[in-house]
């Protein structure tokens, strides 16, 4: 696209060109017609000298025919005297260029002037003219006849024209040069607002203009970068709070869904997708019938629709692994002179409400279970010693050995609970100092042996030394003992029980390995919980409290470690203990 100035410019020259052109053409013509006048009028004034000096003469045949000639000499034209009868009494005889003498004097014959004519003009053509007057001599009366030729005329048309072009050429270029001047003096400002107003449509708020002068365009400059200067700041405000905006939605916990009034979603956000395992791609801008494969949450946004009324649901997600309980809220979004827009929907994951909820109800009821199960057996065995029994020595004997029994597994699961409580408590402290857990596990393999053996097995060590770490060592020791335990109850007979070592970077890794009987995979997400059992009747039978591997797991925890489990029915199970060296990485 042409710019501004160079229509302009080209405009001007057009103009200038034309204005010029007419102005020569003129010029040319004024100075050709006053060339042309002023050979005429020096022509004429000598057919003046001619006719004095014929009419100085006695008679047409007294003429001095060397007079004449010396004249047409020195006026460098051809005289040709008549008659009134048009009988040629003189003629000078020179030649007037290619003209046909003798025609042309046919033809001045045919329309010879009168005597009150003065001289008349005829020309043979663009440089060829011939002079005609009356003229008396004596009693006679005649004509004098002068045959000009201006065989230079063309020369000084070429010349004139030449000196105008020339003139014109070099008034044509400084007016342009000057016009140039001025026009990119008015129309750079204009231009250079041009491309900024171009940059601000196309989004570079940062553009600006120049503000050099004081004139319109400096005004139109100054408007443009004012403009520019608020439309930066709006966009920067806008996009400050439209990050703020992004970031709130997408990092707020909760599912959030914003369907327009045709049922198409047109904003949702990361939590949400991760709540029904979806890609952007497959939800927005679809319909939400189609996206929602939950009958639920189609009613619930059907019933905002329908309504156009707050609604607040707990559902059941049954699509997703492991199941999810979410609270949706569904709201009806209205704009300005309340006009429709949609919907909004947010989704609370309450899933560990709900998980936290059940484990409150399970723990109260295992509770209420394992200590009502000891006091049913002590109060059932110590009525009927009081009932008699305890008059017969072997009744008596093993009676009181039950109710000893179930008074130690009691007390053993008070304990166990004082100490997860104690574990769990937000300012639980440890015994902090370099420990080498090589030796600890020493101890441990040391103190389980006897329990090993029972099932012809053995605790084996396949691990480094030293493996010195900053921990508790008491608490430590009774993790490993608590997992210790729990491999060889669940191994089967004959099976060695295995633990192995690995540094890596700035961890301990230690696994605990055992062929036992193992445990289903939708199993391992819950043995860490409380009173939680994979076989209940034989785990009860193993003189347990369920609460082993919750204390494990928290006293690693305040380590700043990390405890995982593999297994496979059958196959074994493997717990895998990851400790960092120092507590402050």
């Amino acid at each position: 696209m042409t710019s501004f100035k160079g229509r302009l410019l080209f405009a001007l020259i057009t103009l200038i060109f034309l204005v010029l052109i007419g102005l020569g053409i003129i010029i040319g013509e004024l100075v050709k017609s006053y060339y042309l006048n002023a050979l005429h009028s020096r022509i004429e004034k000598e057919m003046n000298i001619v006719i004095n000096q014929t009419e100085q003469e006695p008679s047409f045949a007294e003429l001095r025919s060397v007079l004449f000639d010396e004249l047409s000499e020195v006026l460098e034209t051809r005289i040709t005297i008549l008659t009134e009868d048009t009988d040629v009494v003189y003629d000078s005889g020179q030649a007037v260029s290619d003209i046909d003498h003798n025609q042309m004097m046919t033809e001045i014959n045919s329309s010879l002037p009168d005597t009150d004519d003065g001289i008349v003009r005829i020309p043979a053509d663009d440089s060829n003219f011939y002079y005609i007057s009356s003229v008396e001599t004596g009693s006679e009366s005649g004509y004098v006849i002068l045959a000009a030729s201006f065989d230079n005329l063309e020369d000084v048309y070429r010349q004139i024209w030449l000196i105008l072009a020339i003139t014109l050429g070099a008034a044509m270029g400084m007016i342009i040069y000057i016009g140039a001047r001025i026009t990119n003096q008015y129309t750079k400002p204009i231009e250079s607002a041009t491309e900024v107003a171009i940059q601000l449509a196309k989004g570079n708020y940062k553009a600006r203009t120049f503000e050099d002068r004081a004139d319109e365009t400096g005004m139109l400059s100054n408007a443009i970068n004012i403009l520019a200067r608020n439309l930066q700041e709006m966009v920067s405000e806008q996009s400050v709070q439209q990050d703020r905006l992004r970031t709130l939605i997408e990092n707020m916990g909760s599912g959030l869904i914003m369907i327009d009034k045709q049922g198409y979603i047109v904003l949702v956000n990361r939590p949400f997708l991760n709540f029904f395992h979806s890609r952007i791609e497959d939800v927005l801008n679809e319909s939400y019938v189609d996206v929602f494969k939950n009958v639920q949450v189609n009613e619930l946004a059907e019933e905002v629709f329908l309504t156009e009324q707050r609604v607040r649901k707990q559902i059941l997600i049954e699509e997703t692994f492991p199941h999810k309980h979410l609270e949706v809220y569904g709201a009806p979004i209205i704009g300005e002179r309340s006009a429709w827009q949609g919907i909004v929907l947010v989704f609370h994951d309450i899933s560990e409400l709900k998980k936290l909820e059940q484990m409150r109800k399970d723990f109260v009821a295992n509770v209420s279970h394992e200590v009502k199960t000891p006091i049913t057996s002590i109060k059932g065995f110590t009525e009927t010693l009081l009932d008699g029994a305890m008059h017969d020595q072997g009744a008596l004997e093993s009676f009181l050995s039950i109710i000893a029994k179930e008074s130690d597994r009691l007390q053993m699961l008070i304990q166990d609970l004082l100490e997860l409580s104690r574990v769990e408590q937000q300012g639980f402290k440890l015994s902090l100092k370099q420990v080498d857990l090589a030796d600890i596990l020493e101890d441990v393999s040391v103190m389980m042996a006897h329990k090993a053996s029972k099932k012809n097995a053995q605790v084996r060590l396949d691990i480094q030394r030293p493996l010195i770490i900053e921990g508790d060592a008491d608490r430590l020791k009774q993790v490993f003992i608590n997992l210790v335990t729990n491999a060889i109850t669940y191994s089967y007979p004959d099976q060695d029980i295995v633990i192995r070592s690995e540094k890596v970077k700035e961890h301990i890794q230690l696994q605990f390995i055992d062929q036992g009987i193992g445990m289903e995979q939708e199993e391992l997400s819950r043995i860490f919980e409380r009173f939680y059992r994979v076989d209940k009747a034989r785990s009860r039978n193993s003189g347990g409290t369920g609460l082993g591997l919750a204390i494990v797991k928290h006293i690693i925890e305040v380590h700043n470690g990390e405890i995982k489990v593999e297994s496979e029915p059958e196959k074994g199970t493997v717990f895998t203990i990851t400790l960092p060296i120092h507590m402050n990485k």
